[in-house]
């Protein structure tokens, strides 16, 4: 299940049978200051359009079961017995003692009348800032790594993708790291017997223009592909959803004669056409988007087969090559 660009027209065309199973869900999309831009944009649109109603907790303890609005936030259950509403990478990935107690988290969600529908990491710029670049290229493709590993094994290094990129970043923390966190947290669910459906993203395509921008599109690309190896697994990207326009547009910049996508500008303005930093680093219309993708998203998790009985892909997807 891929949600991307592709996905934002359809959402007004989701059955009412399968709106009516969404406004059942709480979605809970943890992560640090992009993540607000979900709940900004799930906020908006049903501000925009009574038919998508969302309700949005920000702090305390998550709203209890309703039927009549999507339940969204962040809120994250820790191991002292009280609710965080930040969860950076050390707590979703980097450390394995911190994903343990994430696991924890899902299942005080599911013993206590909370049953999370779905769950995900809202990435903020961690692919690309605090480190790097790395003192070596890498051999593949041509790029240095960036990123940040707060309470990885090694500290908190830049990274690049696999097992392979020690070499170059001393750092065990790379995308397959990530990759794996979410499927242990799937197949924890698989093994409890929750129904609650943990998907992947990708992260932010505004601001590190350049190689870092470059690399980070690589990490990018191999989420893609590592989702496309499993039709069970299920893809949120939204770094593509921000990269296109509402006019069908995308923005792709050039780096040493390789593309990479970046944020459209339209997706940095307000719907007022002027644009006021409110904390997730986007505009207003790009977090409209955003939510416009989710409830596409929760309405195929709920059952729904997309128009005409199928879920449309983008041709890019069929077959992707990392360049």
């Amino acid at each position: 299940m891929i949600i991307d660009h592709t996905s934002v027209s359809l959402y007004n065309q989701i059955p009412s049978v399968y709106m009516s199973e969404i406004k059942k869900m709480w979605i809970n999309i943890v992560g640090e200051s992009h993540s607000l831009g979900y709940r900004i944009g799930l906020n908006l649109l049903s501000g925009l359009d009574a038919n998508f109603p969302a309700s949005i907790t920000e702090s305390g303890s998550p709203e209890a079961y309703r039927d009549d609005a999507l339940r969204v936030s962040r809120l994250r259950r820790n191991q002292y017995s009280s609710w965080e509403t930040t969860t950076g990478e050390g707590n979703f990935y980097t450390n394995s003692a911190e994903r343990g107690y994430f696991e924890g988290h899902i299942d005080y969600c599911e013993n206590n009348s909370l049953h999370i529908a779905a769950l995900g990491f809202g990435w903020c710029w961690d692919m690309t800032w605090i480190n790097g670049p790395t003192a070596n290229a890498d051999p593949v493709f041509g790029c240095h790594w960036y990123g940040t590993s707060v309470d990885g094994p090694d500290g908190n290094l830049e990274w690049g993708l696999d097992s392979d990129d020690y070499s170059e970043t001393a750092n065990q923390v790379c995308m397959d790291t990530y990759l794996s966190a979410v499927q242990q947290y799937i197949d924890h669910c698989t093994s409890e017997a929750y129904t609650t459906k943990v998907f992947y993203t990708t992260g932010p395509v505004d601001e590190y223009l350049g190689e870092a921008g470059y690399q980070r599109h690589v990490k990018h690309e191999y989420i893609r592909q590592h989702v496309l190896a499993d039709s069970s697994r299920i893809l949120f990207d939204y770094a593509d959803i921000l990269a296109w326009s509402n006019a069908g547009e995308e923005n792709i910049q050039t780096w040493n004669g390789h593309n990479y996508q970046m944020i459209h500008g339209d997706n940095m303005l307000d719907l007022d056409e002027g644009y006021e930093e409110d904390g997730d680093h986007i505009g207003e219309k790009g977090a409209v988007r955003l939510a416009k993708a989710v409830w596409v998203m929760l309405a195929y998790i709920a059952g729904w087969n997309g128009p005409q009985g199928t879920r449309a892909l983008h041709p890019r997807y069929k077959t992707r090559v990392i360049s």
